[in-house]
């Protein structure tokens, strides 16, 4: 009897010899029996069935992943908080002696059927999956839900590159109304002490509140997370922007490049082929939607039709500079060459003080060019003089032009 004795007291110095070793504590173990011998996760955990639940959802964000103007949508990495009390999971501590706090698997405990809406994800899907619960002696339960969100969000591009978002994460308890859940947030905006910093948008104003809505089996409460993004302009300005504006001052020197260069062609069509370029790289960025465009797409397409009227009336100049100088100027191109202030410095002639000379006058009458009389001097109108009366128009156009354009996309992006 001694023997078996001792080898009893043996053998229970050495289990709580190797408890101790091992971490597992005799009371916790107990404690777990206790509280879910008759545990039911799918029933509300509620003393009082006319008293609901408080639940308190939180949120931390890490990172703003991305925003797609084409697809609508606004992705952020971030984990929730979300809190609530489990009346049937408190326990007194003095009975369970160094156990004030249980880590319990969520798929054995209750948990909220918090939804995300318009989400491209799982809806319902904030800690049944997987994770752990932390449950404190009071019956507080707190569980931290981690993963990439992904929302709709109306993305507003009429500002492009110098837009403004606001996108907002909408969550509310999915079958449970105000009578059984109140959800609420003990923050006014979301927590932002784990934030990484975004290399494309600038946070101008994030907030969080709490709405109650009517539906037909009564009031929700919806938790809102509002983000104000502002997007980085200094990539498409650097890329996008000075190489357009830059191009489009080409678009008015080449009323300056002189016709017998035999370039001018070709310089036209060389910057119209880079805007079309430039024009479709910004469109292949925009969402594709006629509900709105982007005023900078406006400006591009304006700037590509100016240049197309470029090449056209480069092609006019070139024809009237090379026409045949046996042919008259007709008298509506000869009062445009006046108009334009175009004088023939190559070619003139004097005639004396006396202008009343007819045979003089019945000379010049007789070339085959129309004349301007300017004092005592005829100088000739050439075929050459209006095509660079046609430049010197175009040229007074495409300034004119380029900065109209300039300043109403100035005007349309500050308001």
């Amino acid at each position: 009897m001694r023997k078996i004795y001792a080898l009893e007291i043996l053998a229970v110095t050495f289990i709580q010899c190797w408890r101790q070793t091992t971490g597992v504590s005799l009371p916790e173990v107990n404690l777990h029996k206790d509280l879910f011998s008759d545990y039911n996760p799918n029933v509300l955990p509620q003393e009082n069935k006319s008293k609901a639940i408080n639940v308190t959802l939180d949120m931390y964000l890490m990172s703003i992943d991305n925003i797609d103007e084409k697809r609508q949508t606004i992705t952020v990495k971030a984990f929730l908080e979300i809190k609530w009390i489990d009346a049937f999971l408190r326990w007194d501590s003095t009975k369970y002696p160094g156990v004030s706090r249980i880590s319990v698997k969520n798929t054995d405990l209750w948990i909220p059927d918090i939804a995300l809406q318009d989400t491209f994800d799982d809806l319902t899907d904030f800690g049944q999956a997987g994770g752990k619960a932390n449950v404190s002696s009071d019956g507080l339960v707190t569980i931290w839900p981690h993963k990439i969100y992904t929302v709709a969000c109306k993305i507003s591009v009429t500002k492009f590159p110098f837009d403004k978002q606001k996108c907002e994460f909408d969550f509310i308890s999915w079958s449970h109304p105000i009578s059984e859940l109140i959800l609420n947030t003990s923050q006014k905006k979301p927590d932002m002490r784990y934030f990484t910093v975004s290399g494309e948008w600038d946070r101008k104003g994030i907030e969080a509140e709490v709405e109650r809505k009517k539906y037909v089996t009564g009031f929700f409460d919806h938790v809102y997370f509002c983000f104000e993004l502002q997007r980085k302009s200094l990539y498409h300005v650097m890329n996008v922007i000075i190489p357009v504006l830059c191009i489009s001052v080409l678009n008015i020197i080449s009323f300056l490049l002189p016709s017998e260069s035999g370039e001018r062609v070709t310089l036209s069509i060389s910057i119209f082929l880079t805007l079309a370029v430039l024009f479709t790289t910004v469109n292949s960025l925009m969402p594709e939607s006629s509900d709105e465009v982007a005023s900078f797409s406006i400006y591009l397409g304006l700037q590509l039709l100016g240049s197309a009227f470029n090449i056209f009336f480069t092609i006019i100049s070139l024809y009237l500079f090379h026409h045949e100088t046996s042919s008259v100027v007709p008298r509506i191109l000869k009062a445009f060459v006046k108009g334009c202030c175009v004088k023939n410095t190559n070619a003139h002639y004097q005639i004396g003080n006396d202008v009343s000379n007819e045979n003089t006058i019945a000379c010049l009458n007789d070339m085959p060019h129309e004349h301007i009389q300017v004092g005592n001097e005829y100088r000739l109108v050439t075929w050459k003089m209006v095509s660079k009366a046609i430049d010197k128009l175009c040229l007074i156009s495409a300034v004119c032009w380029h900065i109209i354009l300039a300043a109403s996309l100035t005007i349309s992006v500050q308001y």
